[in-house]
C-alpha cells in the first residue's frame, strides 16, 4: 500500500503535542476493503481511539460509499484530552451522523460484565511498546500514545477476547518487535491459548495488520 493516502477523508481535530500516523488510516481503509457484510447490525469499537481517527476515518468509507453505518460505535481512550478533539471531528459528517460515544476508560474496562461480548468488530492501533523498550518522552501524554503505561499488551489481548462477541473480529495494528526480543503477535496467540483464531491478514506500511477472529 502506498505511503499515500489515495481516499480522501477531512482534517483531523488533534493535540499539536502528538500527531496521528498514516497507519491509523490506512488500517481504516483495509479493515473497510476487507468487510463485505451488512455493516448496519454491528457493533463497533475504536480501541486506543485518541481522536478517533480509526473509528472516524472507516465511518467516513462508509457514508462516501453509500454504506450502512454500525448500528454504534463506541471509541475507547484513557487520555480525556481527547474528547474534545474527538466531538470536533464527529461533527463532521454534518446532517447525516454515526451514532457514535466517547468512552473515557482504559482497555482494562473491557474485561468486567459492562463490555463482555458486546461487540461484533473492534479496530484498533495501540501502543507499540513496553516501559524497557525505547526512550521515554519528558511528555507523560507522548509516552501514554506510545508505550504500555495504563496498563499492559496482556489486558489489551485479554480485553479484546472479552469484549468480542463469539463470531467477532478484531483488527490490530502489531508492529514486529522481534528486534527488542518480543514479539508480539506469538505472545498475544499464546494468551488467546486456542480460544480465537489469530494471524497476521495484512501489513499496513510494514507494519502487520492481525486478526482475531
Amino acid at each position: 500500500m502506498s505511503s499515500l493516502n489515495p481516499h480522501f477523508t477531512f482534517n483531523y481535530s488533534q493535540p499539536e503535542e502528538y500527531r496521528f500516523s498514516h497507519d491509523s488510516v490506512f488500517l481504516a481503509r483495509q479493515v473497510f476493503e476487507l468487510l463485505n457484510e451488512d455493516l448496519g447490525t454491528m457493533t463497533a469499537l475504536d480501541l486506543c481511539s485518541g481522536c478517533g481517527i480509526v473509528g472516524l476515518d472507516f465511518l467516513y468509507h462508509c457514508k462516501s460509499e453509500n454504506r450502512a453505518y454500525p448500528s454504534g460505535f463506541d471509541f475507547m481512550e484513557v487520555q480525556d484530552v481527547y474528547r474534545e478533539h474527538f466531538e470536533k471531528n464527529r461533527a463532521a459528517f454534518g446532517d447525516n451522523p454515526p451514532s457514535v460515544n466517547f468512552v473515557n476508560q482504559n482497555y482494562e474496562s473491557l474485561r468486567t460484565a459492562e463490555f463482555s461480548g458486546r461487540y461484533d468488530l473492534i479496530l484498533s492501533n495501540p501502543p507499540y511498546f513496553r516501559i524497557n523498550q525505547g526512550k521515554l518522552s519528558p511528555s507523560e501524554f507522548k509516552n501514554r500514545c506510545r508505550f504500555f503505561i495504563d496498563s499492559d499488551f496482556t489486558n489489551l489481548i485479554r480485553g479484546i477476547d472479552a469484549a468480542l462477541k463469539p463470531q467477532g473480529r478484531a483488527y490490530i495494528l502489531l508492529r514486529d518487535l522481534q528486534d527488542h526480543g518480543w514479539n508480539p503477535l506469538e505472545e498475544a496467540r499464546r494468551l488467546l491459548n486456542g480460544h480465537r483464531e489469530i494471524k497476521k491478514v495484512a501489513d499496513i506500511r510494514g507494519t502487520p495488520l492481525v486478526l482475531i477472529s
